[in-house]
């Protein structure tokens, strides 16, 4: 059976190798890797960025000014709500005594650069510099490679269903998919040999990227089981658009429209807030980036990631109900 199986395994992979179509899938989710790592080694050179509160006097503003921008909210609490967006906003505000400098933790050294600017300032007017301490709320990494490394492994994930659609619309070109129905190799050897390369593309593109965005030293194990869990959904909608279209670009084109979940499950995640996240619990895409966000912040738990596989798989068994009975005719 085994054996049966790799067959048809290693026929995917001659036709992969053959379609310069299923190459540029191989190769390109790379290039998006190359391209956001170049974009977030750019984006650590940026102006300083400080939100006040009313309690920093407008000389100190003034001065900020200098250096970057400078925005004045109304209170501490708007200060705290600002530097917890998703860009590199520092916080300043004024105790009577000293300053204390506000940051999520993934502005890099920004920290250390305001902590230098604002002493600067003091030390030129006061004869006692005044005490500057950073207080770190939380995040380890600039907003753009925390999120677009999540979005880059749910969507690499994806590709692999990818390839089966444009396997199974050239099988279907060839008559090659009729072949099959009157060779030894069973339904079910067939089905597991064509899913095989829906797994393993996806774990080769996903530990491929964040090796190149320098994640090395995350769980690899928790990342495969996530990329796993999210590729037996993309395997299950592979199987149903290549059945169900007969040109390359018909399937194509279907399987794009998989792509709309996905964005709008990863954007979803990231700017709605906590109240409304529940408009996306119905998408398996959310959790997996919920997975995979907490992976890469390395605040996951196995018991965290247990639960989300199991929503993931419970949505997907869910598709299968729904799907099973025009996969097996698409295959007849």
């Amino acid at each position: 059976m085994f054996s049966k199986i790799m067959r048809v395994a290693g026929i995917d992979i001659k036709i992969g190798f053959r379609e310069t179509t299923i190459l540029y899938i191989l190769i390109f989710p790379l290039i998006l890797a190359f391209i956001l790592k170049a974009l977030t080694a750019s984006n650590d050179i940026i102006s300083l960025n400080a939100v006040i509160d009313p309690s920093v006097p407008s000389q100190m503003e003034e001065y900020l000014e200098q250096y970057g921008k400078v925005e004045r909210v109304d209170s501490r609490e708007d200060m705290d709500e600002r530097v917890t967006k998703t860009d590199d906003y520092l916080g300043v505000f004024w105790n009577g005594e000293s300053y204390t400098i506000v940051q999520q933790g993934n502005e890099e050294d920004l920290g250390e650069v305001l902590e230098f600017v604002i002493n600067s300032m003091e030390t030129r007017n006061l004869d006692i510099p005044a005490e500057v301490r950073i207080s770190d709320v939380g995040w380890t990494l600039s907003p753009m490679k925390q999120y677009g490394g999540s979005l880059l492994v749910i969507f690499m994930s994806v590709m692999g269903g990818m390839v089966i659609v444009l396997n199974l619309i050239e099988e279907k070109t060839s008559n090659t998919l009729a072949a099959m129905n009157v060779s030894p190799v069973t339904r079910k050897e067939y089905v597991m040999g064509k899913s095989f390369i829906g797994f393993v593309v996806p774990i080769f593109h996903v530990i491929a990227t964040l090796l190149i965005l320098d994640y090395g030293d995350i769980d690899i194990l928790k990342v495969i089981v996530v990329t796993l869990s999210i590729a037996v959904i993309s395997v299950l909608i592979g199987f149903l658009i290549g059945v169900t279209n007969d040109d390359m670009m018909g399937g194509i084109a279907s399987m794009k429209a998989v792509f709309m979940p996905v964005l709008a499950s990863v954007f979803g995640a990231i700017f709605l807030s906590a109240k409304w996240q529940f408009l996306l619990y119905w998408s398996p895409f959310y959790w997996a980036f919920k997975s995979m966000d907490a992976i890469i912040l390395k605040q996951a738990t196995w018991g965290g990631i247990i639960v989300n596989t199991g929503i993931i798989l419970g949505l997907t068994g869910i598709v299968f109900l729904l799907l099973n009975k025009r996969i097996r005719e698409g295959l007849n």
